[in-house]
């Protein structure tokens, strides 16, 4: 399962870039499901919505062993990016046709990904944002925002886990974008931070608890320096904390603590704000750095198919340093292919341009 990132390469070599003030740029859908794009200039929000959906009902355990297979992470649908702005805020919704809420434990997860930029730790694509069914709705100060460009091309993953009880017909998913409005200086450029503990590119990211519990380490790099001004993550029930640290002295760097039931279920994540007092924790291009994942389990059973990915908001030191995608990455190249029809999308959705579009 390719959770939490893909993308490629540019956007659309002949469209000109929009503002807030034109009119959206429309581009049909490239799968079997609707994607609806709707700007509001007014409220200074983008809405994305994809569906109808028929969801079944999730067999007993489907939540844990669905996660073994890759394929269940379905690339859904992708749309064009209609304007050039800043998002400082996005907001998830399961909904009916008639835009009544349902359930958002319906979904294990949904991300979106970017098919025109790479990520900063990993050679492959970016997923600006990510929700399990413990993530609250996203939102950062005015003063900040996620460069975005007209044209850049998007995908929309979602694997469902309904434990509801019964079948959902006629299920969408909507996110709502909270554009940054213009001001004075301009919003700071933030993207994003990811880094999962167990990634096998082309395989599954989970990885299993024996009773007693486990600690999980990744030593990694990043591409460009810069802060990281606060994190969160994914984890699943049992999980404990996860932090990264300077792997040459052993410095914390942060940490992010899971918050569970009596039964070890986890309900929440820590969001940190590291940079509350000064520009939060440097990373150093090419430095080690080492993501730390923690999980008890005091079951008498092995836990199967455990989590652990941070992510977060980094603010490079220089921005042109970001680095560019390599489509003949080999990470890069078995990321993809865990996505059914990818290259259909990218040929629907334009064609290579120029790095401007790469790098916002």
């Amino acid at each position: 399962m390719s959770t939490h990132a893909v993308l490629a390469l540019a956007a659309l070599a002949a469209m000109s870039p929009a503002r807030l003030g034109d009119p959206p740029t429309h581009r049909p859908p490239v799968s079997k499901r609707h994607v609806d794009v709707q700007v509001d200039q007014r409220h200074h929000t983008l809405a994305v919505t994809i569906g109808p959906f028929h969801v079944p009902q999730s067999p007993e355990m489907m939540g844990d062993m669905m996660m073994m297979r890759r394929n269940q992470d379905a690339l859904e649908g992708a749309f064009a990016w209609p304007v050039t702005a800043r998002f400082r805020g996005v907001k998830l919704e399961v909904i009916d046709s008639a835009g009544h809420a349902l359930p958002r434990r319906l979904l294990h997860h949904t991300y979106m990904v970017n098919f025109d930029r790479r990520q900063l730790v990993d050679a492959v694509a970016e997923c600006p944002f990510s929700f399990g069914e413990e993530t609250e709705d996203i939102t950062i100060p005015a003063s900040l925002g996620l460069p975005m460009v007209a044209g850049m091309r998007l995908g929309i993953v979602i694997m469902w886990d309904n434990l509801t009880g019964q079948d959902v017909d006629g299920a969408y998913v909507r996110y709502t974008f909270d554009l940054n409005r213009p001001r004075r200086p301009a919003p700071m450029d933030i993207l994003p931070f990811f880094v999962d503990v167990h990634k096998d590119f082309g395989g599954t990211d989970g990885f299993e608890v024996p009773p007693g519990g486990l600690v999980v380490t990744k030593q990694f790099t990043v591409a460009t320096s810069g802060h990281l001004l606060a994190a969160s993550g994914h984890l699943h029930d049992h999980a404990v904390m996860m932090r990264l640290e300077d792997a040459a002295s052993g410095h914390l760097m942060a940490r992010v603590r899971a918050r569970r039931d009596s039964t070890g279920h986890t309900l929440a994540v820590e969001r940190p704000i590291f940079a509350l007092w000064n520009r939060g924790p440097h990373f150093k291009a090419g430095h080690p750095y080492r993501l730390v994942v923690v999980y008890d389990n005091p079951t008498p059973d092995t836990l199967i198919n455990a989590m652990g990915m941070m992510g977060g908001l980094y603010v490079p030191d220089r921005l042109r340093d970001w680095p560019t995608v390599d489509p003949q990455n080999d990470d890069y190249r078995k990321d993809m292919e865990g996505y059914g029809g990818v290259d259909s999308v990218l040929a629907n959705l334009g064609t290579k341009v120029a790095e401007t579009v790469t790098r916002p």
